[in-house]
């Protein structure tokens, strides 16, 4: 690995842009999370309030402002669609895998280097975030690249240009505020406490340092609180930490899990990376830079499950920031491996095969449902899964070779494995999941969404450019203001369910009901106009028509 070419993070960024950026806009944005942010976004255009969050033109306390200006740069660019929703995080996407590469090379070589962008490019959920539309790729980089200049001012020989890095680091917390809120901060206080202890109370910074770092984040994360303040008063910011408070007492909207919910995702999402970094996690490094970057690697893993493990709130991305120090560890557990040139232990090879082995019968078992759902049918006691299964997604009927291809390559590579060839095996099933994951994005997922939302969607469209009352009934959903292009309704009670299902409404409302409530909401005078998959379109007009 001695050609300039690969020893670049801009070569990095290049190949990370062809796997992230084609066919972004392929499949509709997805509720809740993505359909929330892309509709925040695209009502500050409309409305030029970028300092205000809002969703259906009401204020929205539960992020702040910086990912949105992102996709509404975007929108202002590429038009109001998935593609601009998605665009800023496949620009994350190359950002991040850019550093790690220059990070794993300065470290240590060009062949951990690799392995580490690998490794995030070839596990599954590491990968689908950077094509997505949620906050958290942003986030996770600001955070990750606070902890990283972290490891470096903790290194005592490191003193070059140590008040710069401080200043760097609170402008990088700050931007992490500003993202995604306090909760940054938490993470970094205990991760710097727990590294703290460990080396014995040292301290290898400035009471000067520290102070600049502080008016960093507070001069940053000001940018939203102050104009927020002058312009609508402390009310919105006072339910955003209210939020905040809340997701970390009660489960919110629903998603309350048990205590052992992130290991498994990250176990399960992270493969093939959550295998390897168990070595990893066992390796020790005798070069300082090395052992104090695993260190602090291993310090925000252990900071970060815990700490959402705690949160009664669990939703998977919640744990995304284990992402990196995850998939460092998997790096490092192979390259010390290949270094010593030992044979990979059978308890890694042998569950990386069986792994493997199930999640490519999954690959190639989804796009087999058109071809045996009347032989499922009758096994489904959900009215709402039957009815949406009556849709014609349009299979191609080739999408199960994906993973068949995927079955071959877990096997080649075990067998690699077994004979000592382990370059050879690990490089061939990385790279073959960086492959897989964004092609099945690309022919199957699309196929997956006309079952579970696109026929809601599609009633959503019909809608645009109509003077209506768009919204969702009997389950929580953002994709009528976005799909139907809502714009700013006149009326006090626009935004009250109740007044728009009972009320002296001033102009037809219509809402999309699962069928499995149809019975229900059919009787509260609202008419059905259409069925179609497990949805319903229904109606409601102003007394005087």
């Amino acid at each position: 690995m001695k050609s300039p070419l690969i020893n670049n993070p801009l070569s990095v960024a290049f190949i990370a842009a062809i796997l992230f950026i084609p066919f972004l806009g392929n499949v509709h944005l997805f509720d809740w999370d993505e359909i929330n942010f892309a509709e925040s976004a695209r009502e500050m255009l409309i409305t030029h309030e970028y300092f205000r969050v809002q969703i259906n033109f009401q204020p929205f306390w539960e992020k702040p402002p910086f990912f949105f200006w992102l996709q509404a740069l975007s929108m202002s660019v590429f038009g109001v669609n998935e593609f601009a929703a998605r665009f800023p995080n496949a620009v994350c996407g190359m950002i991040t895998l850019s550093l790690l590469f220059y990070i794993g090379k300065q470290t240590f070589n060009t062949r951990f280097a690799w392995l580490w962008v690998l490794f995030m490019m070839g596990s599954f959920t590491p990968a689908l975030y950077f094509k997505s539309g949620i906050i958290d790729p942003w986030f996770n980089l600001f955070i990750f690249t606070a902890i990283w200049q972290l490891s470096l001012v903790s290194q005592k020989q490191n003193r070059q240009h140590r008040t710069k890095r401080f200043v760097f680091i609170g402008i990088l917390l700050g931007l992490a505020v500003l993202t995604k809120g306090p909760v940054a901060l938490l993470v970094a206080v205990l991760c710097a406490g727990v590294y703290f202890i460990r080396s014995g109370f040292s301290v290898y910074f400035s009471v000067k340092q520290l102070a600049l770092a502080l008016l960093c984040i507070i001069g940053i994360s000001s940018l939203w609180v102050i104009v927020e303040i002058s312009k609508n008063g402390a009310g919105v910011l006072i339910d955003f930490l209210k939020y905040q408070v809340d997701l970390f007492k009660n489960p919110v909207a629903g998603h309350g899990q048990p205590w052992f919910y992130h290991p498994v995702v990250l176990l399960i999402g992270c493969f093939p990376a959550s295998i390897f970094a168990i070595k990893g996690f066992l390796t020790r490094s005798q070069h300082l830079k090395e052992s104090t970057l695993k260190q602090w690697m291993g310090i925000l893993f252990w900071v970060v499950l815990i700490l959402f493990s705690l949160v009664t709130t669990k939703i998977v991305h919640y744990s995304s920031l284990c992402y990196m120090p995850l998939t460092f560890m998997a790096a490092l557990g192979i390259e010390k491996t290949l270094l010593n040139q030992q044979k990979l232990s059978s308890w890694m090879s042998i569950p990386v095969l069986i792994f493997g082995l199930l999640v490519s019968s999954l690959l190639a078992a989804l796009p087999l449902i058109e071809l045996f759902k009347h032989k499922l049918i009758p096994y489904i006691k959900d009215d709402f899964a039957i009815a949406s299964l009556t849709i014609n997604a349009e299979w191609n009927g080739f999408e199960w070779m994906i993973g068949f291809f995927l079955a071959v390559v877990s096997v080649y590579s075990f067998a690699m494995f077994q004979k000592q060839q382990l370059s050879k095996g690990i490089f061939t099933l990385l790279i073959s999941f960086a492959i897989v994951i964004p092609s099945y994005m690309m022919m199957v997922v699309p196929k997956i969404e006309a079952y579970s939302q696109r026929p809601a969607i599609e009633f959503y469209q019909s809608l645009i450019g109509k003077d209506v009352y768009v919204e969702s009934l009997g389950h929580k959903s953002y994709a009528q203001y976005f799909y139907s292009n809502s714009e700013p309704k006149t009326h006090p009670s626009y935004y009250d369910i109740n007044w728009l299902l009972t009320g002296s409404i001033d102009k037809p409302a219509y809402f999309v009901v699962k069928v499995n409530h149809l019975n229900r909401y059919t009787k509260n005078h609202l008419t059905l106009i259409e069925q179609r998959g497990g949805f319903a379109l229904l109606v409601r007009y102003p007394v005087n028509d």
